[in-house]
């Protein structure tokens, strides 16, 4: 792994036949990955059109709840498989849960069988999302609490959004609540989950900005360069959007070519340079790039 000057990339892009840029593109993700639909941020104020479905999406082939057919967006049923699959391999881990003072206390995990995972819920359309929330309104005396989104605010018609619980916690209870926090699984997901591109939607600090209640079981696939940058700073959807809108604004200000960027990212990639957001600060703040040939 070897890190490299901003410049010296350039040369090194332009020597191998890549475009020259007229601006530099500083910001800890790709431009590529901030115009593809991983970077898609979808809340009450982002809404999806009626008509928004996935023209991609696959039946999942992880572990279900029930014998439903599920859809997600092919990138997230693949990063589903090996998180699944990695899941099995934990045998002993370390997690916290409350006792009766309501203190944390760590409790360890032991089992042959590993941690299990199981799918809820992927893809929602519009219209399913509609009759979802309706149902939840009557429910609960028309108090929209922002448990359940109104259709058109929900990740889960992006096809990039889904439900992950653990078998066990899925066979002894009837709702999702909080308290799946306190489950091996969940926390090996909020610690793993960016290596497989996934972030945890709705954090429970993050509850004013998101509008919707702390979600351990709610994943959302953003891919492993947008999951770095948002772990590195502690960040969300919302507060991403509002980075690097601001990045990309001030990159076209200073004559920067969003296409022409793309085809420079599109050469490193087929020259065998990847990029990696790191948990090291510049003197400027910001996360840095490793790049790995």
């Amino acid at each position: 792994m070897k890190r490299i000057p901003a410049m010296m990339l350039a040369l090194l892009l332009c020597a191998s036949g890549s475009p020259a840029l007229a601006a530099e593109w500083s910001f800890p993700v790709s431009v590529t990955e901030l115009t593809s639909d991983h970077a898609l941020l979808v809340n009450r104020d982002h809404l999806l059109d009626e008509s928004y479905k996935p023209e991609d999406l696959v039946v999942a082939t992880v572990k279900r709840t029930s014998s439903s057919k599920i859809e997600l967006r092919p990138e997230v049923n693949q990063a589903l498989e090996t998180m699944f699959e990695d899941a099995l391999a934990v045998k002993e881990y370390t997690y916290r849960v409350k006792n009766s003072k309501g203190e944390w206390v760590e409790k360890e995990f032991k089992s042959e069988a590993g941690l299990r995972l199981v799918l809820k819920s992927g893809f929602r359309s519009y219209g399913t999302q509609k009759t979802t929330y309706n149902n939840y309104l009557a429910r609960n005396n028309g108090v929209d609490d922002g448990i359940s989104s109104p259709p058109g605010a929900s990740e889960h018609q992006s096809g990039l959004a889904c439900d992950v619980l653990s078998v066990d916690y899925n066979a002894n209870n009837q709702y999702m609540n909080a308290s799946f926090y306190q489950t091996p699984e969940a926390q090996w997901m909020e610690e793993n989950c960016i290596y497989y591109g996934f972030v945890i939607r709705y954090p429970e600090d993050k509850e004013d900005l998101t509008r919707v209640p702390y979600e351990p079981w709610h994943l959302r696939y953003v891919g492993r360069e947008i999951a770095g940058y948002l772990n590195v700073n502690g960040k969300c959807l919302e507060e991403f959007y509002e980075d690097y809108q601001a990045a990309l604004a001030a990159f076209i200000a200073d004559g920067g070519d969003i296409e022409a960027q793309k085809l420079v990212e599109a050469a490193r990639k087929s020259n065998g340079i990847e990029s990696t957001v790191l948990d090291v600060y510049g003197e400027d703040g910001d996360a840095e790039i490793s790049l790995t040939f």
